[in-house]
């Protein structure tokens, strides 16, 4: 005669142990069951991984954020100081006005001793 159920021990100390192998299986099976059947908590699961997700992308696009704005700022101070260079009063505008002062005395020193000269 075959069976599919395993044949139990024989002794009585192994049958306790088998009941409570048999006991501990049951318990997760059931377990698993009352798992799949609690729409509430797999609902609540949901909501928490769409949390994690959502964060996450928040995260991503501060850091995407702040790279840009680190970018803005850099091209505006270099901006800043590029327009500083070239402003009255900077050194740069300063050294043009001074090469022009000279030229303009320059050709009016020539201007004068050619005008001499003719006289």
């Amino acid at each position: 005669m075959s069976s599919t159920q395993p044949t139990p021990p024989a002794d009585r100390e192994a049958l306790e142990r088998d009941i409570v192998r048999t006991r501990e299986r049951l318990a997760e099976t059931a377990d698993a069951l009352a798992a799949k059947a609690d729409v509430k908590a797999q609902a609540q699961h949901k909501v928490d991984d769409l949390k994690a997700q959502a964060q996450h992308k928040v995260d991503d696009v501060k850091a995407q954020a702040q790279h840009k704005v680190t970018g803005v700022k850099d091209r505006a101070v270099s901006s800043v100081h590029g327009a500083s260079d070239s402003a009255p009063g900077s050194p740069k505008a300063q050294g043009g006005a001074l090469a022009g002062a000279v030229v303009v005395a320059v050709a009016l020193t020539v201007w004068l001793v050619v005008r001499r000269g003719r006289r």
